[in-house]
């Protein structure tokens, strides 16, 4: 689990951090069923983003992608999905594995990139402690360093499966160094509204020019 002491690699100076992400997805659950008294792959009622559950489950994780901290104000919300943390294939493939596969207690919210990127990665179960991303363990075996990238902490820079996940969901990459970037200066523009209003309107401009290339490059 995350403490005081360790920056989670996934928040920029102001962003808020995860706060009783499980407790918040057992509610949505239990609305979902209330709502709908048959439902029993909770993942059909969260993943569409037309449909009521998409924007509190994206709030749940202040509308960032659980995984790299790509936020859906940048990254094109087109880009968002809602990703099974323990890949459908580890579940039976009849209903009661679906059901048990579709929990909200195993779906994240994850930029199109790092969902379709992990795919089908198998999670072994001691792994799946050490990369959860809910409780804020996943930023113990990563960090951002001095350039911004995601890098591997030393402590786990041998273990394969880490290494797998890190490689497999490119978090190393520049763009995710970008989007980190593109977060840090949209804060910083919040910042300046009130005084410096003529540099908070200059550098919001520079901002929606940065965020449209790089979407273009995404889509």
């Amino acid at each position: 689990m995350l403490t005081d002491t360790n920056k989670d690699y996934r928040n920029t100076t102001n962003c808020p951090v995860l706060v009783d992400v499980a407790l918040k997805k057992c509610a949505l659950e239990r609305k979902i069923q209330q709502d709908h008294k048959r439902a029993k792959i909770m993942y059909n009622f969260v993943h569409d983003k037309q449909d009521v559950y998409f924007k509190p489950f994206s709030e749940i994780y202040n509308c960032k992608c659980a995984y790299c901290g790509a936020w859906i104000g940048i990254s094109d919300i087109r880009l968002f999905e809602v990703d099974h943390f323990i890949c459908e294939d580890a579940f039976s493939k009849d209903t009661a594995g679906r059901s048990e596969a579709g929990k909200v207690s195993n779906l994240v919210l994850a930029c199109y990139s790092c969902n379709r990127d992990k795919g089908k990665l198998m999670i072994d179960e001691d792994h799946q402690g050490t990369l959860n991303p809910d409780d804020g363990s996943i930023a113990q075996v990563f960090d951002r360093n001095e350039d911004y990238y995601i890098c591997i902490r030393p402590d786990y820079a041998e273990d394969q499966v880490v290494v797998d996940f890190y490689q497999k969901l490119l978090l190393g990459s520049e763009f995710r160094r970008l989007d980190y970037l593109l977060l840090e200066i949209k804060n910083f523009i919040s910042t300046q509204r009130t005084s410096n209003p003529t540099v908070a309107e200059k550098l919001e401009q520079c901002l929606g020019a940065l965020i449209m290339k790089r979407n273009k490059t995404l889509i």
